[in-house]
């Protein structure tokens, strides 16, 4: 979209000042469950958060997460999440608020940076990590401070 408001010399970005996301994927015609919920944008950029506990200790036992931001409490190193299935762009941001590790697992047949599929990801304690799908089969980590 190109440049239109005059600001002086400068341009500034067209932005949205309403609109609605509903559970459709952008793109799709089917509903991705614990995805986007309705969210009315007024000019900023909203994302769905949600808080979990991490479980299990295999990527076959460990707790869902949905897309947007995500704050897990109860690692232990041992135990962790897994991320929903790879689509280029989806965007996951994880917050570990626990002392401890926690292992981020891939849905299978995903992988996650340069790690062999199926493997998981390690997020230090009390960090934060953006995660966001490059293809349909792999993640890539975008790490953040400490927090």
């Amino acid at each position: 979209m190109a440049n239109s408001i005059a600001i002086g010399v400068a341009y500034k970005d067209q932005e949205i000042v309403g609109g609605t996301v509903d559970n459709t994927v952008i793109g799709g015609t089917t509903k991705a469950a614990g995805s986007f919920t309705t969210v009315t944008s007024t000019g900023g950029f909203v994302m769905p958060s949600a808080t979990v506990a991490a479980a299990g200790s295999t990527q076959a036992n460990a707790t869902q997460i949905a897309t947007g931001f995500t704050l897990v409490s109860g690692a232990d190193a041992t135990k962790g999440i897994l991320l929903p299935v790879a689509s280029a762009g989806a965007t996951c941001v994880i917050k570990n608020n626990a002392a401890a590790v926690l292992k981020v697992w891939p849905t299978s047949g995903d992988a996650i940076n340069a790690i062999a599929v199926d493997s998981n990801y390690v997020l230090a304690s009390l960090t934060s990590t953006v995660l966001v799908a490059y293809d349909g089969t792999t993640w890539y980590s975008v790490p953040l401070l400490a927090s």
